[in-house]
């Protein structure tokens, strides 16, 4: 009898660490900044940035918290920016995380790393901190940095403004995969070579005004197919509309506008 019991608990617990195994925990900063986190590893998105006149940014505690490494953004594996505007990516920011944080990594495109680099105290940073990945829009480049693995995606900034090199990124976290789309500007074949209606997205992150807009909106239904959506990069003075009009549009899905709100993805 004590044998069968030892059996069960091991059963029982092996298939609870299988679905803790599984589980993505997504963390909102301001704006478009995420932190996302698994048993695995820890990366953040669009976070390291300081201040914008539109939008709303991180508070000066989450900061504070990001740059100097404190839980829960402690041991973070990977920081990645989608292009270099300021409410994106800010130098000095960065440079104060990956210097608290020596066994991060930094990706981005190579205009970022450029902006980077004009800022004076980034200059010490080591290279091996500094991964440049500079895509095409339509182009897909999968790649393991720090233990994890991102497809990074080409797409236009919203706008179509090639000027700005602009990316998205797939990031998988023990099997979840989440997919952040930065400023992406939305057509009907935009997604279509990246055929991530047969990858399997978990959670797509969505800048807000893709999901107001009913074409767009179906596109990404259509061709991303995620199984839970999340919204993010709402104004200073539009929240509760902008709130209003997403949920009547697609009542489940999730608005992230609160600091430190926290989602818990279960694959």
């Amino acid at each position: 009898m004590k044998r069968i019991g030892a059996v069960l608990f091991f059963l029982a617990s092996h298939i609870t660490g299988m679905a803790t195994s599984q589980t993505v925990t997504v963390t909102f900063v301001a704006n478009e900044g995420v932190l996302l986190s698994s048993r695995s590893g820890k990366v953040l998105i669009d976070a390291l940035f300081r201040s914008y006149k539109d939008f709303v940014v991180p508070s000066d505690y989450l900061r504070q918290a990001m740059e100097a490494g404190r839980p829960p953004f402690d041991s973070v594996n990977l920081a990645l920016a989608t292009h270099w505007h300021g409410d994106h990516f800010e130098p000095r920011p960065v440079t104060a995380f990956l210097r608290a944080n020596p066994g991060a990594i930094f990706l981005a495109s190579r205009q970022v790393l450029d902006s980077l680099a004009r800022y004076e105290p980034a200059r010490s940073l080591p290279s091996r901190q500094l991964v440049p990945s500079t895509m095409e829009p339509g182009t897909r480049r999968r790649i393991t940095v720090n233990g994890i693995t991102i497809d990074v995606l080409g797409i236009s900034h919203t706008g179509r403004n090639q000027a700005v090199q602009h990316l998205g990124y797939l990031v998988e976290l023990d099997g979840v995969r989440l997919l952040h789309l930065g400023d992406s500007w939305v057509e009907d074949d935009t997604f279509k070579p990246f055929r991530l209606d047969t990858t399997r997205v978990d959670v797509a992150l969505v800048p807000s005004w893709l999901l107001r807009n009913a074409k767009t909106r179906a596109v990404i239904i259509r061709d991303i197919r995620p199984r839970t959506v999340m919204a993010f990069h709402l104004g200073r003075d539009d929240e509760a509309q902008v709130t209003r009009e997403i949920h009547e549009a697609m009542p489940s899905a999730i608005i992230l506008s609160r600091p430190l709100q926290r989602e818990t993805v279960v694959r």
